[in-house]
């Protein structure tokens, strides 16, 4: 059903959308990329190397790169690991104090940075210094408001609410025992 036309109320023309071709990939604009990417944020080889296959295919407009863009690309990592911009060991020491300050269990912290993209031995490299999960438990368990950290009056069974807590922790990554251990504290860590 078609409108009539009012002649105060003119139609608006069709908006015509304008073609983007498609632009090379050139090692200046990999560089670009790169300082804008790690301006923002610590990454390991394998995120920024993710980000820099991502926009290069948005930038080219095809489904697959070829050879010379993906030889631009390593070039490119390689000349920011050697300039020390991009190291792996120094963003799984940095990830790690940052897992551990939210009280995470060291199990979840290996397997985050193994999503990251960074390597077994980078990874055992970083962590050589042992994390207590007992105190992590209760860091976790602080920082949610869970067990004895818990504020304000609560109307539920004090059983339900600690059998709640106790699968958070689990959850979470802790084994039973420090779970139940964390909860079981006074809130002093």
């Amino acid at each position: 059903m078609s409108e009539p036309t009012d002649p105060e109320f003119p139609q608006r023309p069709a908006r015509v959308r304008k073609v983007i071709k498609p632009k090379p990939v050139t090692r200046a604009y990999l560089k670009l990329v790169s300082a804008a990417y790690l301006a923002q944020r610590a990454a390991s080889r394998s995120m920024l190397q993710q980000v820099l296959k991502r926009r290069s295919l948005r930038r080219s407009q095809v489904k697959v790169l070829d050879v010379e863009t993906l030889a631009l690309i390593a070039a490119m990592l390689d000349e920011l690991t050697t300039l020390g911009l991009l190291d792996d060991n120094r963003y799984a020491v940095g990830r790690i104090a940052t897992l551990q300050r939210k009280g995470l269990p060291a199990r979840r912290i290996a397997m985050g940075l193994q999503q990251k993209g960074v390597g077994r031995e980078a990874i055992a490299m970083a962590m050589a210094e042992p994390i207590d999960e007992l105190v992590q438990a209760r860091r976790f368990a602080e920082r949610k408001r869970l067990g004895p950290w818990r504020s304000g009056l609560v109307r539920t069974d004090a059983a339900a609410r600690d059998e709640k807590d106790l699968r958070a922790l689990m959850r979470a990554g802790f084994n039973f025992r420090v779970a139940k251990a964390a909860l079981a504290s006074d809130g002093d860590v």
